[in-house]
C-alpha cells in the first residue's frame, strides 16, 4: 500500500523548533534595513505569489498558515505543503535564483513581512547570527521531510487529524486556545485529506470517528469543532 505524507509541519525536536530570532531581528531592524517591509495583514484565501513568477521577495510569517500548491497537467490544484509562523516563504527559490516553485495562498488570516531579495542577501552577508539562523531553518526543512516519512509508519490517521486541528486552532487564536468553541475549519474536503495525508474516503471515516468522540460535527461538508478540550487532552 502506498502511503501519502502529511503536509503540515510535524512537531519538531527541541533543537529544531521554530525560533523567535527572526521575528525579533526584523522588528528591531525594519527601520534601518532597506527592503525589509512592515508587517502586513493578509485575509484567508489571499494569493501571495504564483508559481513560475520571478522570485524577488521572501515573506516572513509572523502568524498564520500558508499553503504551497501547484497546478497539475489536468489543471487541478495540488497542495504540496503548509507553512506556519516564523517561516521564511520562498527563501530556497530566492537563494537559488529560480522562479517561485509553488503558489502561496493564505489558509488562515496571516501577518507577513515582505523582504526583498537584495535585502535578504545583504543581511546574509553581513550578519553572522542571521546567517546561522538561515542555515538552521534549511536544515530543519530536511529533517522535517524525513520525519514525515517516519510519521506515517507509527501515527494513526485519527491522531494526525487531531494534530493538524490543534495546530490550526493554535495559529488562529493562540491566546484563546483553551476556551475556543464552535471553531469552523475553512478547508475543502479534498484539501484537508491532502494535508493529513489520507484519501478523501479515509477522511470521511476519520471525521465520523471524531464525531462519535464528540470532538466535532460535520454539516454540509463544513467541520465545526465543538469541544476543543478533547483535542488538547492536557487542558
Amino acid at each position: 500500500m502506498r502511503h501519502k505524507l502529511p503536509l503540515f509541519q510535524i512537531p519538531a525536536k527541541e533543537n529544531s523548533k521554530p525560533s523567535g530570532f527572526l521575528n525579533t531581528f526584523f522588528k528591531k531592524h525594519e527601520d534601518d534595513l532597506a527592503g525589509c517591509g512592515p508587517l502586513q495583514p493578509y485575509p484567508s484565501g489571499t494569493e501571495i505569489y504564483s508559481e513560475g513568477t520571478l522570485a524577488e521577495v521572501i515573506y516572513f510569517i509572523e502568524r498564520g498558515i500558508v499553503k504551497l500548491s501547484r497546478l497539475e497537467l489536468n489543471g487541478k490544484e495540488r497542495i504540496v505543503s503548509l507553512r506556519s509562523r516564523y517561516w521564511l516563504l520562498a527563501a530556497p527559490s530566492v537563494i537559488l535564483g529560480t522562479p517561485y516553485s509553488y503558489t502561496a495562498t493564505t489558509v488562515t488570516p496571516c501577518y507577513l513581512r515582505p523582504i526583498t531579495a537584495n535585502c535578504f542577501f545583504q543581511v546574509l552577508k553581513t550578519n553572522e547570527a542571521f546567517s546561522q539562523e538561515i542555515y538552521r531553518l534549511l536544515s530543519q526543512e530536511v529533517l522535517s521531510n524525513l520525519r514525515k516519512v517516519e510519521e506515517v509508519s507509527y501515527m494513526p490517521a485519527n491522531e494526525r487529524m487531531r494534530q493538524f486541528l490543534r495546530e490550526l486552532i493554535t495559529e488562529l487564536s493562540p491566546e484563546k486556545t483553551q476556551t475556543h468553541t464552535n471553531f469552523q475549519v475553512q478547508l475543502k474536503h479534498h484539501e484537508l485529506a491532502e494535508i493529513v495525508g489520507i484519501s478523501p474516503e479515509h477522511l470521511c471515516r476519520v471525521t465520523k470517528e471524531l464525531e462519535r468522540q464528540g470532538v466535532l460535527i460535520s454539516t454540509k461538508g463544513i467541520l465545526t469543532i465543538i469541544d476543543v478540550s478533547k483535542l488538547f487532552p492536557t487542558l
